[in-house]
């Protein structure tokens, strides 16, 4: 994973900055608002928590309004899980997760003056480099999903909010699904 991240890094470094290319650090707060269902995820009770992601966002001109942003992301989670339901023990379960993600999306600007509206859509790849012990058990290594959001530029900062739909089914449970979706809130700072 380490190789895939430094190879990301190495292509944002190498493009030309002629092709209106900008390269920044990036922040933020994520929502998590998990899914479980399932046999036995329909009785299950979760707490919605609260996590962050820090990394490098990239972003190239496509043409006109059009433009490619992708991302490597450090992102925590931590989800917890009220098994009462079903009568096992401990009742309360908390399963922590570290990703590295990779996010890719079309922004699509509009030309307003002293800041730009954008809209953006995009998918992104997940991989847990850090998983507790219950985590371990339960849940598997790779996410992926589908990413919608807006925000606006200004100077040389990015101001977004998005949401990610998972795609993937990352329960190790056979009676359980868990998806993970999740709001974001993010600020971004371009330095080229």
């Amino acid at each position: 994973m380490k190789k895939i991240i430094f190879i990301a890094m190495a292509a944002f470094i190498s493009l030309e900055t002629s092709a209106q290319f900008k390269l920044g650090i990036k922040g933020g707060w994520d929502f998590d608002n998990f899914d479980i269902s399932g046999s036995v995820g329909n009785q299950l009770k979760k707490d919605k928590s609260k996590s962050w992601n820090l990394g490098a966002v990239a972003q190239v001109s496509l043409t006109g309004d059009l433009y490619l942003q992708p991302e490597v992301l450090y992102s925590t989670q931590k989800s917890t899980l009220d098994y009462s339901a079903i009568n096992t023990t401990p009742q309360k379960t908390e399963h922590k997760m570290s990703y590295f993600k990779v996010p890719v999306s079309l922004l699509y600007k509009f030309d307003v003056p002293t800041v730009t509206p954008y809209v953006s859509g995009g998918l992104y790849f997940g991989y847990a480099v850090n998983r507790n012990d219950i985590a371990k058990e339960s849940v598997k290594k790779t996410d992926w999903g589908v990413s919608v959001g807006a925000g606006v530029e200004f100077w040389k900062f990015q101001v977004s909010a998005n949401y990610n739909w998972a795609l993937k089914d990352i329960s190790e449970i056979s009676n359980i699904k868990w998806r993970n979706n999740k709001f974001n809130v993010s600020v971004a700072f371009f330095i080229l």
